[in-house]
């Protein structure tokens, strides 16, 4: 089928974010032998003004969707955030193409709620919607004529293509790349752990946290590919199957990933896969045990990597959204097919 994929593409990063989501879907798309006409929101609306400032280019930049519309006559409009995007695009759409399907995806967490206002404004000319959020937060976005899904976190194995379980050189036992967003909590926990690793004498390094640099793009590959563990903890770990997408970035780069108890996740991940952790001091023992045997280390990473490369890969991710996007029966024994609410 034609499917249009309306995003924000980052085309103004110069690839720094090139591991991101919106480019592993429509990867997975054509792999699943569809085509795909990208549309990067954000840039195109910078383009539409000689002030290259999104918001003032966005009214432009819907008119050019709406063009396109017309050009290529999707099956499908999948549309990725693009929170600029004006509700009345997918209305007209829907009036002068009633066959189309409109879907929508979303990885931020739901539990933000004032950034859901433009997911409600598009909801009404909505067929499917999918987040990285399960639970009561996705339940609460179910309407009587859409349905709403859990999505995974996308990994694409040209992507998180190394096998850090099987590398040589290991210049940083544990790493964690992230920020503290002012979140005392969080600041908490992550000065504690290193405190602690830093008196059992364990190799870490921070990245974008306390004074330390963020590390994009192929800066950040050079990161995990000189790294043995890696630690996967977003802003709030206690929303059901929610997780920043460092979990694929971690275990599809095969380094061995600690994670803490996530409701739900143990669906995702069973304990052979990842290492989960109840607190600061809980993870810091278990970084110092697989410090000490790596082997064991291995086998836990390798595992990880086994699953978020057969079950989380962008093909089969967007399989699942189709299939549910166009009700059609599930063709896999996904996962996460118990958080599709039709």
């Amino acid at each position: 089928m034609k499917i249009l994929h309306i995003a924000n593409f980052g085309f103004n990063k110069q690839g720094a974010h090139f591991y991101c989501t919106d480019r592993k879907i429509s990867a997975g798309l054509i792999e699943n032998g569809h085509f795909v006409y990208d549309f990067s929101f954000r840039d195109m609306a910078r383009m539409g003004t000689v002030f290259k400032t999104k918001k003032l280019g966005a009214s432009w930049a819907n008119k050019e969707i709406l063009k396109i519309i017309d050009n290529i006559e999707p099956d499908l409009v999948l549309v990725g955030h693009s929170d600029l995007m004006s509700s009345n695009v997918l209305k007209e759409i829907k009036q002068h193409y009633p066959q189309t399907k409109i879907a929508f995806w979303y990885v931020d967490p739901l539990y933000l709620e004032h950034k859901l206002g433009f997911v409600r404004e598009f909801s009404p000319y909505l067929d499917a919607i999918f987040c990285t959020t399960g639970g009561e937060y996705l339940q609460k976005l179910k309407q009587p004529h859409l349905t709403v899904a859990y999505m995974p976190n996308v990994g694409h194995r040209n992507v998180e293509h190394l096998k850090q379980f099987e590398a040589d050189h290991i210049d940083k036992e544990f790493i964690f790349c992230g920020v503290v967003y002012k979140e005392p909590e969080r600041e908490k926990f992550l000065k504690d752990l290193a405190e602690t690793l830093q008196k059992n004498n364990v190799q870490y390094q921070y990245y974008g946290c306390f004074e330390q640099p963020s590390v994009y793009g192929k800066g950040y590959y050079t990161v995990l590919s000189e790294s043995r563990m890696g630690l996967n903890y977003s802003r709030k770990n206690d929303v059901t199957l929610y997780s920043s997408d460092r979990i694929v970035q971690l275990t599809g780069n095969g380094l061995l990933t600690f994670s803490p108890r996530i409701p739900g996740f143990d669906k995702l991940y069973t304990e052979n896969e990842v290492v989960y952790f109840d607190d600061q001091f809980d993870l810091a023992q278990k970084i110092q045990f697989y410090a000490v045997y790596p082997e064991q280390a291995k086998q836990i990473a390798e595992a990880g990597w086994h699953k978020t490369q057969a079950s989380f890969n962008a093909k089969r991710i967007t399989q699942f959204m189709l299939e549910v996007t166009f009700d059609q029966p599930l063709s896999a024994a996904y996962e996460w097919a118990h958080e599709v609410y039709a």
